[in-house]
């Protein structure tokens, strides 16, 4: 039986999305978290010892600086980690609902930078803030983080700047994007003007910032998902050349007849000439969409738009 689970797991890894894949990641980390918790509470008799707790904070971000000097990856493992079963599953749910809707606008190659970048921006509020509130609250004790609201609010911000007006159907009604995220945003800013315990609200809302920023920088031509994922291809690209130079095979040199190749290149469509015209189509899309909801595409606009996400797939 287990067997079979985790090979429908490595299958749905390979064939998902980046949402579904983050979700996999974060559920796995929180199954084996939880799994050597047992396990270390059974050679503790059956209580919770110090080894667990330094395990657990070893990978979160810690609000005091001496501390998160020493294990500085902590403000990027804290995003892939849960102790809490309610934790994981809203966070979960939230990173599926709003994910989807963002992946469908901003494409899928654009999750993985939002989550990342956005839990580091979350992970950087939450010290910030704590070195703040321990100035003017000398009864404030520094504490750790961990988990992914702040990632996930980064893509549940840029899901609602880039459609504000797209509808979602609740249990009991239907509403617009636009007012489910600011209801988030104003939990959380009330939440976060508690001095004593309001820290991780203010990461939630570091995270939504980037998550704005990120789509508002888009729309003015800067994508800051490309050198993440030009780094990211490279790194992994890296370790996965070593392990095939061995068996890579040698280079082939094909001669063909120039003047079909440039009547190709001149007849093919998304070529350099045609970038910009294309470009500017998108984003004249995205802002009708951001205006009047996804619905008001055409049929015309809505096969385009889909065209072009499958040529970046």
């Amino acid at each position: 039986m287990f067997r079979s689970i985790w090979n429908d797991m490595i299958h749905y890894f390979k064939t998902g999305n980046m949402v579904v894949r983050l979700i996999l990641i974060n559920v796995a980390v929180f199954v084996g978290v939880n799994i050597l918790s047992v396990f270390m509470s059974v050679s503790n008799g059956f209580a919770t010892g110090p080894g667990f707790k330094q395990f657990v904070y070893f990978f979160s971000v810690a609000s005091d600086l001496k501390e998160l000097v020493f294990h500085p990856w902590g403000l990027f493992t804290c995003m892939f980690l849960h102790m809490d079963f309610m934790h994981i599953f809203w966070n979960m749910l939230w990173l599926y609902w709003f994910g989807r809707i963002a992946g469908d606008m901003l494409n899928d190659k654009r999750i993985l930078p939002i989550y990342i970048m956005g839990g580091f921006a979350g992970a950087v509020s939450f010290v910030l803030s704590s070195l703040i509130i321990g100035l003017f609250n000398a009864s404030y004790v520094a504490d750790y983080s961990l988990g992914a609201s702040g990632a996930v609010m980064a893509i549940a911000m840029a899901a609602g700047t880039v459609a504000p007006d797209y509808r979602v159907n609740l249990i009991l009604f239907e509403t617009k994007l636009k007012y489910i995220v600011a209801v988030i945003i104003f939990l959380d800013v009330v939440g976060a003007s508690n001095m004593g315990s309001g820290t991780d609200h203010f990461a939630h809302l570091g995270g939504a910032f980037f998550g704005w920023y990120f789509v508002y920088l888009l729309r003015r031509g800067n994508d800051l998902s490309v050198p993440f994922n030009r780094f990211s291809d490279r790194f992994f690209g890296f370790f996965q050349g070593k392990r095939s130079a061995s068996r890579r095979p040698k280079p082939k040199v094909a001669f063909r007849n120039k003047e079909k190749i440039k009547q190709s290149q001149s007849q093919a469509p998304g070529r350099a000439s045609d970038y910009g015209s294309v470009q500017e189509k998108i984003d004249a899309i995205l802002d009708k969409i951001s205006r009047k909801g996804i619905k008001s595409l055409t049929e015309e606009e809505q096969a385009f738009l889909n065209n072009y996400h499958n040529k970046l797939d």
